[in-house]
């Protein structure tokens, strides 16, 4: 029996079009140092002419950077979404691999420093402080094996619903020094899989999707106050926060690229008025803050802790962490970047 020719075209169309995506390229580790590796003749099969979008967004019907993903007709027999690799992870760090310590995992081991704190991909679908009523773990239906925490789970692929575009510490560049004003959103979903709200913008009230808990307000819970939509109806976020000026006054700007976003005098100045810390403020790369009389400043000559002389050293967070909880500080020396004046406490 014949078909009609409408189909038929139809097919034709299906095979063109899929037919380059019928085998995954090969590998492309992510080398933030810049350098272009010599066997890649043709960039843009993954990235705009801008190199900013990279394959995660911007398609055309005739985009060739599906394949950098997906594999059409030889795709691992358990793999997800037709991905090249059998795991969501392994498909990530295809290219996002830690190799040589220039990805978002493996970055401090390269370097010779254990981490302290890390979110576990594919291991835990826990989350700590994760019930609003309770301020207890949550257990949480996240889209990796088994239900647990995977790289999408705050990451949109796609570059679908995402964040607004944030400044922040770490351009994945040779030239990182030079880009201050980089923004990006770092394909961070509006409303993580396994959170609770939808959010627009980088802040504590984007941690807060998951672990809500943490910045639940009424419920008994005794958490540090933090400045979000449950205290606040115009909280700090992670581009519009306080930042020390000098050791009386402050100037709004984004926490990125500056380590005066951490340091809050006592008495507040008259930005600070009304407000507490934003999560990233006690949670972010270790680093030295100072004081508002000798505050230290952000220093980045290299990437992923090459030099033992940059402050902060390391930029992996919220993938690794090098001081326990993801704390920017330990001890004193976090409190007392609020917390001074003798034992005067605001």
């Amino acid at each position: 029996m014949s078909r009609p020719r409408g189909i038929i075209t139809q097919a034709l169309a299906v095979v063109a079009f899929t037919v380059t995506l019928i085998a995954p390229g090969a590998a492309r580790a992510y080398n933030e140092t810049g350098t272009v590796d010599p066997t890649i003749t043709d960039c843009t099969v993954c990235h705009d002419s801008d190199y900013e979008s990279g394959p995660h967004r911007g398609y055309l019907a005739t985009t060739q950077r599906c394949k950098a993903c997906h594999a059409v007709h030889d795709a691992p027999q358990a793999s997800v979404a037709l991905l090249s690799s059998d795991t969501l992870r392994q498909t990530c760090e295809a290219c996002h691999d830690g190799t040589g310590g220039r990805g978002v995992y493996g970055a401090l081991e390269a370097r010779g420093v254990s981490p302290v704190a890390r979110h576990r991909i594919d291991v835990t679908s826990l989350v700590p402080g994760g019930n609003s009523s309770t301020g207890q773990t949550r257990t949480a239906d996240f889209a990796g094996d088994d239900g647990r925490l995977s790289c999408i789970d705050c990451h949109s692929p796609h570059g679908a619903n995402t964040v607004e575009p944030f400044v922040g510490d770490r351009v994945r560049t040779a030239d990182s020094t030079s880009k201050v004003d980089f923004s990006s959103d770092r394909l961070l979903r509006r409303r993580p899989i396994g959170g609770e709200a939808t959010v627009t913008v980088y802040g504590s009230d984007w941690c807060g999707s998951c672990h809500s808990g943490r910045i639940a307000v009424g419920t008994g819970v005794h958490n540090h106050p933090v400045d979000s939509l449950n205290s606040t109806q115009a909280p700090f976020i992670y581009d519009r926060v306080a930042l020390l000026a000098d050791s009386t006054s402050t100037t709004l700007g984004s926490m990125g690229r500056t380590n005066r976003g951490y340091l809050m005098p006592f008495p507040r100045t008259t930005q600070q008025a009304g407000h507490a810390p934003i999560c990233q403020q006690c949670h972010e790369d270790r680093r030295s803050v100072g004081t508002t009389t000798s505050p230290q400043d952000f220093r980045v000559t290299t990437v992923d802790g090459s030099s033992a002389g940059d402050n902060p050293q390391f930029q992996v967070f919220p993938h690794e962490g090098a001081n326990s909880a993801f704390l920017v500080e330990t001890g004193e020396d976090l409190c007392t970047n609020c917390h001074f004046s003798g034992l005067q406490l605001p």
